[in-house]
């Protein structure tokens, strides 16, 4: 049995992070068994990150990582149907969501004032006084210095904005009317993009790479359905 560490959802979507929504839709393409754990301490997995994984009792960080591991030891090929073409798209499209896009959703979500309190009641609310006083800015801190570090912070915040917009804009050229990025079975670049898109489009936060996919009716079209198929549990979005 796999065992999924991951928070509990939040948010208005299946999970708080991306990344969490995206390796349990894989772990249900697989078919495997699997449990989930709740777990917020991120110190706890071997890359200091959540989500993570225990296999026969080895614990596995690093989505894209574990995605691999699933497909070397148990037979798993989440792209099986795709041609050498199309799974370079793929990688072409996985790396866009999260080595840029990803970053402008976390900035949204920590770094606008309008949203930073909904960020600070969900992960540091139930924490004992006086870690609650100073911990969260202390954390804040940090975030701010990976964006910067990053680079997506050190531009314009009007410029980021239009820079996430353009990736949203290209990926919904790509998908066009299909259900699926590559219009058959969902694969690995489905898992990614439905994380990312789910934390934009069904999370509960107002903000402008919001309204930048919600202009895009296929975008919201397409995590509608993949929301319905793999997680049909969940209410419908508000």
């Amino acid at each position: 049995m796999i065992k999924l560490f991951q928070p509990p959802p939040a948010f208005n979507a299946a999970n708080p992070s991306p990344f969490c929504i995206k390796l349990e839709v894989l772990l249900k393409m697989s078919g495997l068994p699997y449990e989930i754990i709740i777990e917020g301490d991120p110190r706890k997995g071997p890359t200091g990150k959540i989500p993570f994984v225990e296999i026969a009792g080895e614990r596995y960080g690093d989505s894209n990582f574990i995605q691999k591991k699933l497909q070397h030891d148990h037979g798993t090929d989440f792209d099986k149907e795709l041609s050498d073409k199309e799974k370079s798209i793929s990688l072409a499209f996985t790396r866009l969501i999260e080595e840029h896009l990803y970053w402008v959703l976390l900035y949204s979500r920590w770094m606008e004032d309008a949203n930073w309190p909904i960020i600070n009641r969900l992960f540091f609310g139930s924490m004992p006084i006086p870690l609650k006083w100073f911990l969260p800015n202390v954390i804040r801190k940090q975030v701010e210095k990976q964006l910067y570090g990053h680079g997506v912070s050190r531009l314009p915040k009007t410029v980021m904005y239009k820079m996430a917009a353009d990736d949203l804009a290209a990926i919904a050229g790509f998908l066009e009317n299909k259900e699926t990025m590559f219009g058959g079975e969902p694969t690995a670049l489905d898992a990614t993009l439905y994380g990312i898109l789910s934390s934009i489009i069904d999370a509960d936060f107002d903000t402008e790479l919001k309204r930048s996919a919600m202009a895009h009716q296929n975008l919201v079209a397409y995590t509608s359905n993949m929301r319905q198929r793999y997680f049909p549990e969940l209410p419908k979005p508000t």
